[in-house]
């Protein structure tokens, strides 16, 4: 079964029915699904398709083998080259007959830090691309060394490639269609707890409950997502104190730089930013800040963007030896449970709003298309407080202010004159109100004023 991507695949097969040489980049985290989505790009095509996995071993061994692969896919035998220039070479020469797929994958072990391997590949792209018709196509995982490919200024390979996707995890959407038999609500905790990485989700087990797959996937002591994520980590730093430091912070709640940056101390000679950059980088840490203060840097915050990953830093990093002691059932019941659902899952939820309100909006399915989304920061001076609105979007009216409730009741007429005399207490100028529930709404009061959605709204 293969789910979603299909802005990706298009974008792929659009490059790969051209009849001239063109040449795509894919990068993105570990398990996100790169290799599975070019395979299935290139499923059922006619052309020569020549596909080599990079082994995590010297530029000689894989040199090697990739020219053994290269000549085999000809009929030709083993046919030896003197360096990966002459090898590109002949793949062009042989283009220059028929078409021909290129796909090398986990292009970073054969790079390497030798930025000239990428020198190879522009050379050939523009001194042999004319007149020959090969689609060569570079996969990696190593989102340092791939971004540094497509984003330095001085980089060999930049303006060579037709298209470049980074390729991110699921959204709630497309990651509730591998568990389409759990009820809406189920869904919700589901993408709060594991998130978008279709790896991950392909491990979750439909014939039990959400519980179940949380207690065995995670909380089991040296559970499997426990050591992908810290192969995540290990794949990508030299050394992982540091994240670790950085993501146990930000699951605790602290999430301003100054205070990430004081309690590191010395930890790090590059201070906190190296840290913080490499974890955005692998998509594992987000920046924000309130959609009317954009640039107030003293409002600026960070979150950890993988919920996954926020799951394991929030209920088990710290508490490995009680894991070890209590089991997973007794683990969750002492430790996870109370503050999974009355806290964790509906911060979640709130994600899964801002995502659904996004998908609303590209599909044309908003009546007033807006062009911001997030988080609305107030101030009360008079009460001496500060904070800041669920989801707000910014159309060509103004603002909209829209309340998440994950309760188990319906919203009612009570809890709406309550958010919006808030919000008219602070002075702030929402012109429309939207209310979305896990429960749904009752009826004692006027539907017809507000944008109303319901978790059958948001999988329908």
């Amino acid at each position: 079964m293969f789910i979603g991507r299909e802005e990706e695949l298009r974008e792929i097969n659009n490059m790969l029915d051209t009849e001239r040489s063109e040449a795509l980049l894919m990068y993105g985290r570990r398990r996100v699904g790169k290799s599975a989505l070019i395979d299935r790009a290139l499923t059922g095509r006619k052309e020569r398709t020549i596909r080599y996995v990079c082994l995590n071993t010297t530029y000689e061994e894989n040199f090697n083998r990739l020219s053994e692969t290269v000549t085999e896919s000809f009929g030709e035998g083993f046919l030896s080259f003197s360096n990966l220039g002459n090898l590109l070479e002949y793949i062009y020469k042989k283009a220059e007959k028929e078409k021909v797929i290129l796909f090398i994958d986990e292009y970073p072990y054969l790079r390497g830090n030798n930025a000239a391997i990428d020198s190879y590949f522009q050379e050939a792209i523009d001194h042999f691309s004319e007149g020959a018709n090969l689609k060569l196509i570079l996969c990696g995982s190593f989102m340092d060394v791939m971004r540094r490919i497509v984003e330095e200024e001085d980089a060999p390979l930049r303006g060579r490639f037709r298209s470049i996707i980074r390729l991110k995890p699921f959204d709630y959407y497309d990651a509730s269609e591998f568990y389409p038999g759990y009820s809406d609500e189920d869904k919700v905790i589901a993408y709060s707890c594991f998130g978008g990485i279709p790896f991950y989700l392909t491990m979750i087990d439909t014939d039990v409950s959400v519980e179940e797959n949380i207690r065995r996937l995670l909380l089991k002591s040296e559970s499997i997502l426990e050591n992908e994520i810290r192969l995540t980590l290990q794949n990508e730093l030299a050394k992982t104190e540091n994240a670790n430091y950085v993501l146990s912070r930000i699951a605790e709640g602290v999430v301003k730089y100054s205070d990430l940056n004081t309690g590191l101390g010395k930890k790090s000679p590059n201070g906190i930013q190296h840290i913080l950059n490499k974890l955005m980088q692998m998509d594992l840490v987000a920046k924000y800040a309130p959609i009317n203060a954009e640039r107030d840097a003293k409002k600026t915050k960070y979150c950890i963007a993988d919920n996954l990953v926020d799951m394991y830093y929030t209920f088990c990093f710290f508490r490995q030896s009680e894991r070890e002691f209590l089991g997973p059932e007794r683990f969750f019941e002492s430790f996870v449970k109370e503050k999974l659902y009355s806290e964790f899952v509906p911060h979640k939820f709130e994600d899964i709003a801002t995502q659904y309100l996004i998908r609303q909006n590209r599909n044309g399915n908003t009546d007033k298309p807006f062009t911001k989304i997030g988080r609305f920061y107030y101030d009360d001076p008079v009460n001496k407080l500060n904070g800041e609105f669920d989801v707000v979007t910014l159309d060509a009216d103004g603002w909209t202010d829209y309340e998440c409730k994950y309760r188990s009741k319906p919203v009612n007429a009570s809890m709406v004159e309550e958010e919006i005399t808030h919000a008219e207490k602070l002075g702030l100028n929402f012109y429309r109100y939207g209310f979305i529930s896990k429960s749904g709404f009752a009826d004692d009061f006027d539907h017809s004023k507000y944008q109303l959605i319901t978790l059958k709204d948001i999988y329908r």
